[in-house]
């Protein structure tokens, strides 16, 4: 069962149980009142029935007996009869003719006044063959104080009540089915326009799936959970897009990185397994395809580290940002012995995975020393979550300040010096992911300044 057709049911029933509980409702209320109504006009006409003038000639004041010849008996109306204590009928022979009400043991318990008048269901049956059984609501109310063994049943036809409640009840049955298919029309439409962003999205993850193709969006307006769902689409549709343009340029550049140096080394390894060189030549050779492996090692490790980004292993913690380049500073130093570097530094703390850090300051510090010239000191800095590296060499052209951070980017100045344009690269990824930047400027004498800022948690 699809969503929709599982919504229209739901909504077809939540009608149907709304419409059968008004209906139901209806119902026993429109009953109740008609109920109310009968009982009511049986006590009215009881009530006169009992003030009619008594006619006692010849009548033993043990007999059950009433004037059924006065005027008012004919304003009663329906059925009516007087009882004794034995259950004998008195009643009048032409109201209606022939007609007699049943007598039960109840109807003699009134009579004595054992127990309270009621009402009862029953039926008036004809005399003589063939006659109707007509079913009435019958009222029994005891006679007092003259006659003390006496009851009076009061009766009219329960027609009053069912007929009506039988229209009633063709009535609700047709509103309610009319309500049910309406229900059920309304929820298809609905749910057809309710789940159209659904369907939309579905038809473009299906796209994607089949086609690879992560250019399509959802167009919605609005401001409700499917317009805040479709707009979440998007944005992931379009995180993913860049996200494959991204690997997709990483490959490209990688591979094209890749295929100088590793033509460089089989065109050298040729020249070994195919010519007689001298001593000195072959060392040449073997020493430059040393280094162009070590080239490649380093180009693969940059590569693995942008396209990994931060893993999700990593431990994020607190991180002395003044600790940390210090001690980079110190292993630079070891490794350059060359450069001077100068440290300006004030405690800061900022939140990180420690080794990307150091990676990141790390390769700040090795752009620098690549630029700046023996005898010019690299002046370093620390505050405020910002890492200053300067160097005084000849400086970053322009049009390259734009491009300084982009992978596998190399000015043209820079391609004759070692290297593979994937540090600076890390370093905006590092400061990226630990929820900060990085930036570039030329100094006015010379030089360059590049800085990563981060989020500074603790400037005591």
């Amino acid at each position: 069962m699809s969503f929709r057709l599982r919504l229209i049911v739901v909504s077809a029933l939540a009608v149907a149980a709304t419409i059968a509980l008004v209906s139901g409702t209806v119902y026993w209320s429109v009953r109740g009142q008609l109920y109310s109504e009968l009982r009511n006009s049986l006590r009215d006409r009881a009530a006169q029935a009992t003030t009619f003038p008594k006619n006692a000639t010849g009548v033993s004041p043990t007999k059950c007996y009433t004037n059924y010849s006065h005027p008012l008996v004919a304003r009663l109306g329906g059925y009516f009869q007087m009882i004794d204590a034995s259950g004998q009928v008195s009643h009048p022979a032409g109201f209606p003719k022939g007609a007699s009400l049943p007598v039960t043991g109840n109807d003699r318990q009134v009579a004595t006044n054992r127990i309270a008048s009621y009402f009862r269901k029953g039926t008036v049956s004809g005399r003589g063959r063939g006659a109707d059984r007509i079913p009435v609501y019958v009222y029994v109310v005891h006679l007092a104080p003259d006659n003390s063994n006496c009851a009076l049943e009061v009766a009219r036809p329960l027609a009053s009540v069912t007929e009506p409640m039988q229209r009633l009840k063709v009535v609700l049955s047709v509103v309610s089915l009319a309500g049910i298919g309406l229900a059920i029309v309304l929820g298809w439409v609905i749910a057809g326009m309710a789940l159209r962003p659904v369907r939309r999205m579905t038809e473009a993850s299906e796209h994607v799936a089949r086609t690879r193709d992560l250019s399509g969006r959802i167009e919605m307006r609005g401001r409700d959970e499917l317009a805040r769902l479709a707009r979440s689409f998007n944005t992931m549709l379009e995180a993913l897009d860049v996200s494959l343009h991204s690997q997709r340029q990483l490959v490209a550049d990688a591979s094209h990185e890749l295929r100088t140096p590793l033509t460089t080394a089989k065109t050298n390894v040729d020249v070994l397994r195919r010519t007689e060189l001298p001593k000195e030549e072959r060392d040449l050779i073997l020493h430059d395809v040393s280094q162009q492996i070590d080239e490649l090692a380093v180009l693969v490790t940059d590569i693995v580290d942008l396209a990994r980004g931060v893993e999700p292993n990593l431990e994020i913690e607190d991180v002395r940002l003044d600790l940390l380049v210090e001690q980079t500073v110190e292993r630079a130093r070891r490794l350059s012995p060359r450069s001077t570097f100068t440290l300006e530094l004030e405690p800061c703390l900022v939140r990180g995975v420690p080794s990307r850090l150091e990676r990141a300051v790390a390769n700040l510090l090795d752009n620098a020393c690549k630029w700046s010239p023996p005898e010019a000191p690299i002046e370093v800095k620390v505050s405020r979550g910002t890492v200053s590296v300067r160097d005084h060499g000849q400086g970053i052209d322009d049009a390259d300040l734009p491009l300084v951070f982009d992978r596998f980017y190399r000015a043209s100045s820079a391609r004759s010096l070692p290297g593979t344009g994937l540090g600076l690269a890390i370093v905006r990824q590092v400061a990226e992911s630990n929820g900060g930047r990085v930036s570039v400027e030329r100094p006015s004498d010379g030089g360059a300044l590049l800085r990563i800022e981060l989020p500074c948690i603790d400037e005591s």
